[in-house]
């Protein structure tokens, strides 16, 4: 294997949550305003679901202000229910809650059907790396049918010595299948929305940074960072529950997304040295729904009323990216 890198390994890694993309967005924006080109020596992106968009987005070269404009003007398309819809789900009974023609549209006004993932990469390869993450849910490449299973798919363009990794795939693709969310939206190429298992990516992106098989190593101790939530509701149950299916369905999704968001928080905190991550997570004052196409004002609002420079130690997402 290569030397070690020595310089700092950066990773900007946003979490999924569909439209409340545009906290995260916002928040982006209000950065880029307060300390400009600190994106520029970012080496990784990563990203689930609406997070893997934007990663994708941005790891292509657009702006965060650009990437706002386009979720605040066609955000809302992608979730719009069409009478036929209606009729032919009956009621989400017995398909998914929404078309996805409208968001492969979107999804492809960013990213150009015939991009692959290597081609992201830049400046020699050391920056333009992804990490996307996905649900296989049959994997075809076992020969042997006994052994097929879904499992948890990490989509990622890091340079490998044996050519593992997945430069090939279309960045479109990619984001259709990472933002395929169960009940809302069909199932893209035999894949669903990495947010099933990791709508936090964190430590997903930290793991890929490690693997053996990489080209050049990526020391431990080099890697800082930043982690963008789509905002949460302290939601909590009181006492005990004896709930079943219908009691618990409305929860679920806020469930596994507060529950492994929390958990990928921990655990990267927890590996990384003091001073190296920094995890920022809005705190909603309503519940806001990923698909609440009437509330794309209040989450722009949100994510610019988020506190950049928080004045606490630790805390300032402005002077933890004018350090990194």
């Amino acid at each position: 294997m290569a030397s070690p890198k020595i310089a700092p390994y950066r990773i900007l890694s946003i979490d999924g949550g569909g439209l409340r993309g545009i906290i995260s967005l916002a928040i982006l924006e209000n950065l880029d305003a307060a300390v400009p080109g600190w994106r520029d020596r970012i080496n990784m992106f990563a990203g689930t679901s609406t997070g893997g968009l934007i990663a994708l987005g941005l790891a292509k070269g657009f702006t965060a202000s650009q990437l706002l404009d386009t979720y605040m003007r066609q955000g809302p398309h992608v979730f719009e229910r069409s009478l036929w819809h209606e009729i032919k789900d009956i009621g989400d009974v017995i398909g998914p809650k929404y078309d996805s023609d409208n968001r492969q549209k979107v999804v492809e006004s960013i990213l150009d059907p015939a991009l692959q993932l290597g081609q992201l990469r830049r400046d020699e390869d050391e920056r333009g790396h992804v990490v996307i993450t996905a649900f296989d849910l049959d994997d075809l490449a076992q020969q042997d049918a006994a052994k097929r299973r879904w499992k948890a798919k990490i989509f990622h363009n890091l340079p490998t010595k044996d050519g593992s990794g997945d430069d090939r795939e279309r960045a479109s693709r990619v984001a259709m299948r990472t933002s395929a969310a169960p009940t809302y939206f069909a199932s893209s190429d035999g894949f669903v929305d990495g947010g099933v298992f990791a709508n936090n990516p964190g430590m997903c992106a930290l793991a890929q940074t490690q693997d053996p098989r990489l080209s050049v190593s990526i020391p431990f101790e080099t890697i800082k960072m930043l982690s963008i939530g789509t905002g949460f509701f302290p939601f909590h149950l009181e006492g005990e529950e004896s709930w079943g299916l219908a009691q618990w369905a409305p929860h679920l999704v806020d469930l596994l997304m507060d529950g492994v968001n929390e958990v990928a928080d921990f655990q990267v905190a927890q590996m990384l040295p003091d001073g190296n991550y920094l995890r920022l997570a809005p705190q909603l004052l309503a519940n806001i729904a990923m698909d609440d196409a009437r509330k794309v004002g209040a989450l722009q609002a949100i994510g610019n009323n988020f506190p950049i420079d928080d004045p606490r130690p630790g805390k300032s997402a402005v002077a933890f990216v004018r350090g990194w």
